[in-house]
């Protein structure tokens, strides 16, 4: 099994979060996906998964596909080691580079023509780094659509709202717009409301560190996980950890190698939005 990111190129830095690679990778040892604002490209090398969503429904993936901000858990089905690659963008990233409306995306699974076509690439005639980050480089470049400007304000509120108890109508009085404004730009540009973006970052946020879990950080206890993340109490963290990730805490962070499939820890260049 290989697993590695791809640095994209200067020129798409500002939407494009990163290229990744899966080489390999056992279906049974991932886990439940979890909600995102971050789309995807996905370029499957072998035969394409199954995917199964929170409630239970099942459908094949195409061979090239998006993947649309998700406001539910989903998993992939498969017997087959998968072989892909994937461009992964930031928040609004598709709106940036393409105008493609996240409302319009979410929780969508959209083929992708794909007049290039991926030629020689195959799951046993695996492409080097160089070549798929080429490939990805000229596809992004041929895509259709036109870039948007991400309005200030939306930009401005994406960071705010990065702060897990930020007041959202307070937000919008500092922005000078009303909720139902917010909401509405929001929906458009990120997939999801902002109610949702800031619940589902705290969760991503949460994660996607390494220190969060027994394998790296034993002495952890939820108690401080909690309160470093603004939850009133043990209880409402349990519960609302569960309610979007499916898992308690204690059993989530004792998977560090299922969590690992998904997320590169470089945080010189990942972690960090897309505005």
């Amino acid at each position: 099994m290989d697993i590695r990111f791809i640095r994209p190129p200067s020129s798409l830095e500002s939407s494009v979060k990163e290229f990744w690679i899966w080489k390999g990778v056992n279906a049974r040892e991932l886990p439940w996906i979890l909600p995102s604002y971050e789309c995807e490209m996905v370029f499957h090398l072998g035969t394409p998964p199954l995917v199964e969503t929170e409630n239970k429904e099942i459908f094949p993936l195409p061979k090239i596909h998006l993947v649309g901000p998700q406001t539910r858990r989903w998993r992939i089905l498969s017997e087959s080691e998968l072989s892909l690659f994937a461009v992964r963008f930031f928040v609004g990233g598709m709106y940036s580079l393409f105008s493609k409306r996240g409302d319009e995306l979410q929780n969508q699974f959209t083929e992708i023509e794909n007049k290039l076509g991926l030629g020689e690439f195959s799951d046993s005639n695996f492409p080097t780094d160089d070549l798929i980050s080429h490939f990805l480089t000229i596809f992004l470049k041929d895509h259709p659509g036109q870039p948007s400007e991400i309005p200030t304000y939306v930009r401005f509120a994406l960071l705010e709202l990065t702060r897990p108890a930020a007041p959202i109508n307070h937000l919008c009085r500092r922005i000078g717009i009303s909720r139902k404004q917010l909401d509405r730009k929001f929906k458009e540009i990120v997939g999801m409301n902002p109610s949702e973006y800031r619940t589902v970052h705290r969760l991503l946020d949460m994660v996607r560190n390494p220190e969060h879990y027994r394998k790296n950080n034993p002495d952890l206890r939820f108690t401080d996980l909690a309160q470093e993340f603004e939850y009133s109490d043990q209880s409402h963290f349990n519960r609302d950890f569960k309610r979007i990730s499916g898992s308690i805490p204690n059993e989530w962070f004792g998977e560090y190698k299922k969590m690992s499939h998904f997320y590169n820890h470089d945080s010189s260049y990942t972690d960090r939005m897309g505005t």
